[in-house]
């Protein structure tokens, strides 16, 4: 069974709101899904996510691939950044020490990137 990390729709007319969730790849967009795993909202500036990070990161490690929306949210939470170097300390690159201390800057660094934009 092909699973998918992606958007299914919600909200009314021209005011979409989107829960993140895992379905089976055959199921239709907005139709039967296994998981909610998150929401994301595009109608607030800047756009809302709000997302188990936790469970994004096991779905990613059971073999669910992400549909480019998705993987562009995950990207910017920081989920796909952890999956590499959780990979990286699985197949010994790199000591979890190391993976949490690069996660730790990123995220650092992200913040900083938010404030000077607003």
């Amino acid at each position: 069974m092909a699973v998918k990390i992606r958007l299914a729709r919600c909200g009314r007319r021209h005011l979409a709101e989107y829960d993140i969730v895992i379905a089976d790849a055959r199921s239709p967009r907005d139709g039967r899904f296994i998981e909610k795993i998150g929401n994301y909202n595009p109608n607030t500036a800047p756009a809302t996510v709000k997302l188990d990070e936790a469970s994004a990161l096991k779905w990613l490690f059971q073999g669910a691939q992400p549909t480019d929306t998705v993987r562009s949210l995950l990207s910017k939470q920081g989920v796909m950044l952890k999956k590499h170097l959780q990979v990286g300390v699985i197949k010994g690159a790199i000591t979890q020490a190391r993976a949490d201390e690069k996660f730790a800057s990123w995220k650092a660094e992200r913040v900083k990137k938010i404030k000077l934009v607003n």
